[in-house]
Formats: C-alpha cells, structure tokens, sequence
C-alpha cells in the first residue's frame, strides 16, 4: 500500500517563511502531507497544548533552526519551537532537524535585517542550538538544500519506524470476509457453549461414551479445487452430510498415535476428495473444521493438547472404549 505520512514543520515563522515553504513544497512533492501553525485554529486550549496535540497526531516531526529562538511561552520560559522538540523526543515521534549554518544566516541579515537573529535570548538559543545539534540533524545553506533534506529524511525513518500513516479507502484491505468468518465463530461458539452446558461431564465422569451421544448430524463444509478439460481450475464448495458418529468412526483410528492437528486436517481432505475425478486438492472450511472440532471435545470424545507451538488431537478414554466397541461390532457384523 502506498502510505502518506503526516509531517509537523516546526521553526520561528515570520524570518522562515521560505524555508517553510520550501520544506511544504518538498513534503507534497514527496506525496505526503505538512502539518504546521498555519493550519491551527482558534481555540479554547492553551496554543502549546494545541500544537502537542498536531504533533501527537503527526506520523513525523521536523525542526527548521534560523537564527532566533522565538517567543517564548510564559511558564516554562522556553520558546515554543523549543517545547515542541521536547516534546517530540519525550514522546518517541520519530523526528529529523535542519540547521541554518552560520553564512545561510547572514545570507538572511542581509535581506531581512536584524529580524533575521536573535536580540534577546541568544544564550537559550546558542543552548538550544547545542541541543539539536546533538541529535539527527543536517545543516542547510539553501533553500534547495531543504527541498533535498526532507523527502531523503522521510524515506529513511519510514524505513526505520513502523509509521501508521494514511492510505487511501480503495487501498485498504477487505476485512468484511474475515469479519464475517468471525462472526460465524462466535456464533459457533456460543451455541457449542450451550452443547457443553446441556452434555455436562457425565462422558468424562463415568469413562462412559454412547454412540447415541454422538449420533447427531453433521455438515461440513470444503472445497474442492478441480481441473476442468479446459485446463482451467475452478473450486466447487461442497457439504460432507452424516453424524459426529460417523465421523468419530473415520477419524478415530488416526488419533490413537495423537496425530498433529495438521496431519488431521490432510487426512480429513483425503478421505474427503476420493471418488472425485480431476480434483487438484481439497481444503476445509476453517470456522466448519474447528465446530467440528470443538464439538467432538464437547462431547467427550477427544482431547485437545498443545505442546512446542503445535496442537495435537487425542481420544478420551471413553473415546478409546466407544471405538474399540465399534470395531467389535463391525468385526462381528
């Protein structure tokens, strides 16, 4: 996906107005979004606590240091550029800095006058200087120097950083099928719940399982990917109708050695595509696998066991003494 990222430019305004818009015009060239003091509207907030709030909403943060330090905010006695930066580093937003070395500033002086530096604080400004100079920073001589700074500066922290970010709707994943696939969980869920609560544990508590228990419908549901004459593969959906018990009878065997639960899942799609023809593979409907699932333990039949990241299947002992039953039955039959 394509992601926009939101920039906060922070720097003095009125002898950085160039340097503002070139570092506007680079972040849009570069196919994000600036975010600034001039988008700021009015407000019952305190400004510091506005502009905190830009930042904490921005994806990245930038500093432009000229030659003033700016208006200072009242209580803090720290300019506002200077409580933005803090404010940046307290809070772990990723963040770059550009610096106007000592000749881009009398470059400035020389258009702008003695607007273009700092009259009253220039050791909070020589100490903030320091500060930023300490850190992620480049220094800048140019207006072209901003334009080249800023789109390699997002390009690295992007790369850095896992940055949320803004992508387009169109762009956006469709999670609607596994929204409704959890839905139908839940669903699921709640209605093997109320299995549970109706089957009790009298099959664990009396090592005794009936196949009467068991014998309850079952649909499961798979797909069936088949090669037509044509070459083409095309997936039928398709439902397995009978009985837990006549499931329990297919699969039980297989899970006296405790297979892993992905050995299951294979040998369930063998059994499931013989007597097809032309059938490239066959695959489970995951939220029908796992009700059948949930629903065999309810019944007491099986166990379920994780063990080093895997899940392994197991017969209960009522389990073991219905399937020894069956097989009595059949060999007598």
């Amino acid at each position: 996906m394509d992601k926009k990222y939101q920039v906060f430019i922070s720097s003095t305004y009125m002898d950085m107005k160039a340097e503002r818009q070139a570092a506007v015009e680079a972040i849009l060239d570069a196919g994000h979004i600036p975010a600034g003091m001039e988008l700021f509207s009015a407000s019952d907030k305190k400004q510091i606590e506005v502009i905190k709030g830009w930042i904490d909403r921005s994806d990245i943060f930038m500093l432009i240091l000229g030659g003033r330090y700016g208006s200072v905010e009242p209580e803090s006695g720290k300019s506002y550029i200077h409580l933005e930066y803090e404010h940046a580093v307290q809070t772990g937003k990723p963040f770059f800095a550009l610096y106007l070395t000592d000749k881009a500033i009398n470059g400035k002086v020389m258009s702008l006058g003695t607007d273009a530096i700092e009259r009253n604080d220039t050791k909070k400004l020589n100490e903030f200087r320091d500060l930023v100079k300490s850190r992620l920073c480049s220094e800048i001589e140019d207006l072209k120097d901003i334009r080249i700074q800023v789109p390699k500066s997002i390009r690295e922290l992007s790369a850095a950083n896992k940055l949320e970010g803004w992508v387009r709707a169109s762009e956006a994943p469709d999670l609607s099928p596994l929204l409704a696939q959890l839905g139908a969980l839940h669903e699921e869920n709640a209605r093997l719940k109320a299995v549970v609560k109706e089957v009790g544990e009298s099959p664990r508590v009396t090592n005794e399982l009936a196949e009467s228990t068991l014998d309850l419908p079952l649909s499961l549901e798979y797909e069936l990917e088949t090669r037509s004459i044509g070459g083409l593969a095309t997936t039928d959906k398709r439902h397995w109708q009978g009985t837990y018990l006549q499931m329990f009878n297919t699969l039980g065997p297989r899970l006296l050695d405790e297979p892993a639960d992905s050995s299951v899942r294979q040998y369930l799609a063998r059994v499931l595509k013989e007597g097809t023809v032309n059938v490239i593979r066959a695959r489970i409907v995951e939220s029908s696998y796992q009700a059948m699932k949930m629903r065999l333990m309810a019944l007491g039949a099986i166990d379920i066991r994780r063990s080093d990241g895997a899940t392994y299947w197991s017969l209960t002992e009522a389990g073991k003494a219905l399937l020894m039953k069956l097989h009595a039955d059949e060999q007598s039959a």
